[in-house]
């Protein structure tokens, strides 16, 4: 048997197999979105939250709207030491987005996020007054990083 007959008999052997590795089981994908604990929230909101409707001034000037109705979203709140905390799961915009907010007097502070925890904007709004973008990048960070904390305590499994 020549030389080339030996190649092109190897060459097509191992062509054969190629279908058989193109159906090889792939290693499975990890089940999170952006982060494990973004998807833990957000099976948290899911299963004991509640759907509500939200208005849009602040929730615009975050970049979410609903031309201009209400937000649907499904909301999870609770009571800690420094006032009342809300976690709001949009999906507006056909992905999962975060919005936390809390109350401080008359006064809601709300910061919106993806699944990853990475603030995108911060609002403060006044009871009797209209939304404004908060500027002032500490204070918003910071008082951010205290909302995560407050749900990050209450994440199952964590």
């Amino acid at each position: 048997m020549s030389k080339f007959a030996s190649t092109r008999r190897a060459f097509l052997l191992s062509a054969s197999f190629l279908p058989l590795a193109a159906c090889a089981t792939k290693p499975s994908s990890p089940k999170y979105t952006l982060s494990p604990r973004g998807d833990k929230l957000v099976w948290l909101i899911q299963t004991t939250g509640r759907d509500n409707m939200t208005a849009p001034e602040a929730f615009a000037l975050m970049g979410i709207t609903n031309e201009g109705r209400d937000i649907p979203v499904r909301q999870l709140a609770d009571d800690g030491a420094d006032g009342r905390y809300v976690v709001n799961l949009v999906n507006i915009r056909k992905i999962h987005e975060f919005v936390f907010q809390r109350r401080q007097g008359d006064v809601l502070i709300l910061h919106s996020a993806d699944t990853a925890f990475k603030r995108l904007q911060s609002v403060r709004y006044a009871r009797n007054g209209k939304p404004t973008i908060i500027t002032d990048t500490a204070f918003a960070e910071r008082d951010f990083q205290q909302q995560i904390a407050f749900w990050f305590d209450r994440i199952p499994g964590r």
